[in-house]
């Protein structure tokens, strides 16, 4: 992929690194994130259960022959906390404090908000003085930059949350468009309870002379295996290359330079970095120290490598530093003609040395070509494992550009998402399971403690759909979430609406394998009973214990069906009965919290049991997962269509909902209930709709809104709950829906596809539609006998099982 829509990011399967990670709080692209003229690479790494953003770690200018001669940018404010000035202003709950020249601000639990703001006003020619520069040290949260002069109640944001570290600079007059001499208030944030941000210096100056150029062009290429790069020089020359992991633990930048050196000039190589930094110069290897991530350059023995305050500074070529600050910037020349960096990393327990090791074999001449090669190989023998759909063509709605190769293209990066997302084991903290990521380019990170990269909702669904391609690795993944669950039956981290007994009842069918099903079964049931007690959202300062979700309990019920099915393969008929005794108490639950016989709303999300809040209706998807139901009275089912209906628009973006209606469960429990119902139109409708935009969107998202401009991914992004979407919908246009574990079969209107490549308790499967005969038909060894098992007269939206008999039984039946 090319272009401003092309992703930036790229890992491989375990390992713990991530280059270029997006930051979703941010409003702008992947590409203007991890694109630009002097060529970056960032990186994000897993470690000690953290996700650590090291931006910038490389950059690259061509160097003029000669000498800079560096001039200091005119400053009209600086800070260097040598205590703490007066003209601060914390907002109430914010403990702000100066200690050896460093600014530490926190917010006790005691805050009001979890956030809060250190301001000051300032009056400045923005003309003069334009550039806003802060030395960020150590962030345990977020923090946030942010400016305002008065004339909104809204500030001007020259810094989103964020959790990078490092020293920063901001373009005030682009950002704000002022002019002139104006008054404004800055203000620093902190960003969550308990979690304290430190700061060297703040600062807002002018333009400084710039010595190194930065690329007059370039260009950037997105491929599964590599990132190609290309640029041109204003002075002449050109410069290509590709970002490429050597292994799971380093990084190969190949570097090839033509014409830079016309007038004596080449190459600098150069970084951010905050923390110790050491320079081995005989074996050319540079060390970064920063928390719990240890990395190391490998740029060559016998080169010098200088040090400067801050990227200004770097460009100006000076001042210079003798000794590496505690955040800055690095720099090496490199000859005009180019050259192989390697990047190793390794995680605190590991030590430098290591990382050093690593980066010094991802240097090594040939290494870039020869991992390209490899990993060009890799996906390609891995996607071809993937199940393959025959059709990708959308008849129930309109287009709006988007072809049968865009949704093909998009499937199969759902498929490396879906791979390259994983995270291997983290012994550190004696976690010896892998991890399927929430979001691991969003470097998402607030799941259970021991394995916050996973959410007890995302990860589950990434789980079931690796699991037809990466079986051991789905899961151990969900074994590993499950042994977190605790005494009392909570999952720690974010609580969301259970996929929990479904995961495992999905996982033992693609594979077959009862043992699994049978470690989890006493976590599983704990996990289940507290969500009965628990069915709403928790997640930091959101705790209301009488509050009802309706979203939850549809999750919830549906769970307790899965788990009676779970008891009925493990033998414990007891435990089936019991699970339906729970269905039965807590459906009643249902339909008293959340259809009231009277009052201003027919439907409700939200439901609270003692008052404490005004019940809502809430979000219509949301509450229409219900019609998923099995067993829900004419009423309840009446009342959940007039909803869908009152806000379903056929011919719109997304068929009518934005944000935040638009999740990958919702949509797909909300589409199967619609097919429970009947209503098989509006379903393919509103299922090749999501398809359609989150296609046009460009990005896998936690949410898909519906601005006048088109379809866009908000929340955390890149995750994996766009990614399930796509896949989930091109397989019921294929035939095949995967929500129930034991294999359903569904013939949608106007297809003509079929799905190969499936596994059902171990054994292969395909599935074919035969529109002309209104059958479909079924292939593989997971079903045996003739014509009778394998030819399924098939209505058009009707879902059909394997039929009795007709299943290979699994090696323990």
């Amino acid at each position: 992929m090319t272009g401003p829509r092309q992703p930036r990011w790229l890992s491989v399967p375990m390992s713990r690194i991530v280059v270029n990670p997006y930051d979703f709080n941010q409003s702008t692209s992947e590409v203007a994130q991890n694109s630009g003229p002097q060529l970056p690479l960032s990186a994000g790494y897993f470690a000690y259960d953290d996700a650590i953003r090291l931006p910038s770690l490389l950059t690259v200018y061509r160097r003029p022959g000669g000498e800079p001669d560096p001039q200091p940018p005119p400053e009209a404010f600086s800070d260097e906390f040598v205590e703490l000035d007066p003209a601060w202003s914390a907002e109430p709950g914010v403990s702000a404090s100066v200690a050896e020249s460093r600014l530490t601000m926190v917010l006790p639990d005691s805050a009001p908000n979890p956030w809060g703001a250190l301001s000051r006003q300032l009056t400045l020619d923005v003309g003069t003085f334009p550039l806003v520069s802060i030395e960020v040290l150590d962030v345990v949260g977020a923090w946030a930059l942010k400016v305002n002069d008065g004339s909104s109640d809204v500030d001007t944001v020259l810094q989103a949350d964020t959790t990078a570290t490092g020293t920063f600079t901001y373009d005030l007059r682009q950002l704000t468009g002022w002019s002139g001499t104006k008054t404004f208030t800055l203000r620093l944030f902190v960003v969550q309870r308990q979690a304290p941000l430190v700061v060297e210096r703040i600062a807002v100056h002018g333009r400084p002379t710039t010595w190194l150029q930065v690329a007059a062009t370039y260009t950037t290429t997105w491929r599964p295996e590599a990132l190609d790069f290309s640029a041109e020089y204003a002075g002449g020359g050109r410069l290509h290359g590709y970002d490429v992991f050597h292994d799971t633990t380093s990084v190969t930048r190949l570097l090839v330079g033509t014409g830079l050196d016309i007038d004596g000039g080449g190459l600098a190589l150069a970084g951010r970095f905050t923390g110790a930094v050491q320079y081995d110069a005989a074996r050319g290897v540079l060390s970064v120290s920063q928390g719990n991530v240890r990395y190391a350059v490998a740029v060559g023995p016998g080169r010098q490598v200088t040090y400067y305050r801050s990227e200004l500074d770097l460009l100006a070529g000076g001042p210079a530093l003798p000794e590496p600050p505690s955040t800055g910037f690095w720099s090496a020349e490199l000859p005009a003609s180019g050259m192989t960096v390697g990047i190793g990393f390794a995680h605190r327990g590991e030590g430098g040395g290591v990382a050093a090791d690593r980066a010094r074999a991802a240097a090594r001449p040939n290494a870039a070509p020869r991992a390209r090669a490899r990993w060009r190989d890799y996906w390609n023998s891995y996607l071809a494992r993937v199940p393959r759909p025959a059709d990708f063509t959308l008849t129930a709605v309109p287009t709006e550009g988007v072809s049968a190769d865009d949704i093909a293209v998009t499937y199969y990066r759902a498929w490396h998402f879906l791979s390259a997302n994983t995270l291997p084991e983290m012994p550190e903290i004696d976690y010896p399971f892998p991890q399927v990521a929430t979001g691991k380019p969003s470097m998402w990170a607030f799941g259970a403690e021991g394995s916050r990269p996973s959410a007890s909702w995302d990860s589950l669904l990434g789980m079931q759909y690796l699991a037809y391609v990466e079986p051991d690795i789905a899961w151990r993944a969900f074994l590993g979430l499950m042994s977190l669950v605790d005494d009392t039956g909570r999952l720690g981290g974010e609580s969301l609406p259970s996929r929990k007994a479904q995961t495992a009842w999905i996982l033992y069918n693609v594979t077959g394998d009862t043992g699994r099903l049978a470690a989890c079964y006493e976590n599983l049931r704990r996990y289940l009973l507290w969500a009965r007690e628990n069915p709403r959202w928790i997640f930091g300062d959101h705790d209301i214990p009488d509050e009802r979700d309706a979203e939850f309990v549809v999750s919830l019920l549906l769970d307790f069906d899965y788990a009676a099915r779970i008891a009925a393969r493990l033998g414990r008929h007891d435990e089936v009965t019991f699970w339906h005794d729970q269905f039965d108490a807590l459906s009643a639950d249902y339909g008293a919290w959340f259809f009231p016989v009277d009052g201003p709303y027919p439907t409700l999300q939200y439901h609270f049991v003692e008052g404490s809040h005004p019940d809502s209706p809430g979000n219509t998807l949301w509450v229409c997962t219900g019609l998923h139901l099995p067993r829900l009275t004419e009423r309840q089912r009446r009342l959940l269509i007039e909803r869908f209906l009152g806000e379903y628009r056929p011919d719109a973006t997304l068929a009518g909902w934005g944000f935040p209606n638009v999740k990958a469960p919702d949509v797909t429990y909300t589409a199967y209930g619609l097919l429970d119902s009947g209503m098989v139109r509006e379903a393919d409708v509103f299922l090749q709709a999501n398809l359609r935009d989150v296609v046009r969107a460009g990005v896998f998202a936690e949410v898909y809104d519906d601005p006048p401009d088109g379809p866009v991914g908000v929340g955390v992004r890149p995750s994996l709950f766009g990614a399930v979407t796509v896949i989930d919908v091109v397989w019921l246009r294929n035939g095949y829906r995967a929500d129930d574990g034991e294999p359903l079969f569904v013939r949608m209107p106007g297809a003509d596809g079929g799905l190969s490549g499936l596994t059902f308790r171990g054994r292969k499967l395909a599935v074919d539609i035969d529109a002309s005969a209104g059958e479909i038909r079924l292939s593989g060894n997971a079903v045996r006998g003739g014509r009778a098992c394998r030819r399924l007269p098939a209505p058009v939206g009707e879902s059909l099982s394997i039929p009795a008999g007709c299943a290979m039984p699994t090696a323990d039946q």
